[in-house]
């Protein structure tokens, strides 16, 4: 019969929750406790034991992952999960665990990002959905160890290094199809101001239709990535004096609440409204019409991330690294009257 946890509690007389600390290496877990674990764990040929043995060399090739939402809803359906997935797939493949932390600044009491980090041994860090508002940035620019950053650049951060998709190449390329499909009153669903990618896909949109001479900022509308806040800001459109023919959105949620929105209220798409959406999630090739978007190979940015951390755990420099978008075409998109 193999040996558990609970034989070790019960060999020490203490808890088996004691003793998982101890496996751990947590700091609220005495030294001279996690010495005892480590030599019970051997005497009884613990074989399951890789903490332990990562323990004696002082590593725990373990890499701490932040999935950093306000809402339970942003969580059910987003690229995040298919940062995981590569995320996941690369640590695995290089013998490293990972620890996931869903929370945000909002949620933190007195622990910080960096204090979770050191309180669970992890070697590095993977953050997704950090705001440009976080007060915990200052912290996470001075960390001594790998952090990587999706889609949040900062500066002066020498152990930081970042990953995004070509947000000007994706959004130039969407715009680029609707002008070709003869649009010029197009409108924008934007994520929230606290998001680097908001910014980026903002200047972008901005770029495009500035070069072309049809610019207009009533046309730009806010939301926070989400389905609902997507349906809201497309009522809204539908409220102007002139709507458009078209909208660009920032995010595939967003873009399938516009979408919704429009059906309710009478519009056959894409005969009277065309949309594209951005970052290629699942149910953006299954909703009613497939919806046109921006593709992120958000898998493989998971994939580049740990990468990142490992380079920087062997030495190297954290880079910066930004993938191509791509634009896939389905059926959300018309030619205009």
């Amino acid at each position: 019969m193999s040996v558990t946890i609970k034989d070790i509690a019960k060999r020490l007389g203490v808890s088996a929750t004691a003793v998982s600390k101890a496996l751990n290496d947590r700091d609220d877990v005495s030294e001279e406790l996690k010495r005892k674990v480590l030599k019970v764990a051997e005497e009884l040929d613990y074989s399951a034991n890789t903490i332990a043995k990562r323990l004696v060399t002082n590593k725990s090739n373990t890499i701490g992952v932040f999935m950093l939402s306000r809402r339970e809803s942003e969580q059910r359906e987003t690229v995040g999960f298919q940062f995981l997935s590569g995320i996941l797939e690369e640590a695995n493949k290089n013998g490293y665990d990972i620890v996931l932390f869903s929370t945000n600044s909002d949620l933190l009491d007195e622990k910080s990002y960096i204090k979770l980090c050191k309180e669970r041994r992890v070697e590095g860090a993977i953050f997704t959905g950090l705001r440009l508002d976080d007060p915990h940035i200052p912290e996470i620019k001075k960390a001594k160890f790998p952090i990587t950053i999706i889609d949040t650049e900062l500066d002066d951060a020498e152990n930081v290094g970042f990953i995004t998709t070509d947000n000007l190449s994706g959004v130039h390329k969407a715009l680029e199809y609707l002008w070709k499909l003869g649009h010029r009153r197009i409108a924008m669903i934007n994520g929230h101001h606290q998001a680097q990618v908001s910014k980026r896909r903002y200047q972008a949109f901005k770029e495009f239709l500035t070069q072309k001479g049809v610019f207009d900022e009533d046309l730009v509308f806010y939301g926070d990535f989400t389905k609902n806040s997507g349906y809201k800001a497309a009522l809204k459109i539908l409220e102007l004096n002139e709507p458009p023919t078209a909208v660009f959105s920032a995010s595939d949620l967003m873009a399938l609440g516009a979408i919704k929105a429009f059906k309710d209220k009478g519009l056959i798409l894409p005969r009277d409204m065309s949309i594209i959406g951005y970052d290629n999630i699942t149910s953006s090739e299954y909703t009613d019409p497939s919806l046109t978007t921006v593709a992120q190979d958000s898998v493989n940015m998971g994939r580049e991330a740990v990468r990142l951390v490992l380079d920087g755990l062997d030495g190297g420099t954290m880079k910066k690294k930004v993938l191509e978008a791509k634009l896939v075409i389905r059926d959300s998109c018309a030619r205009c009257c």
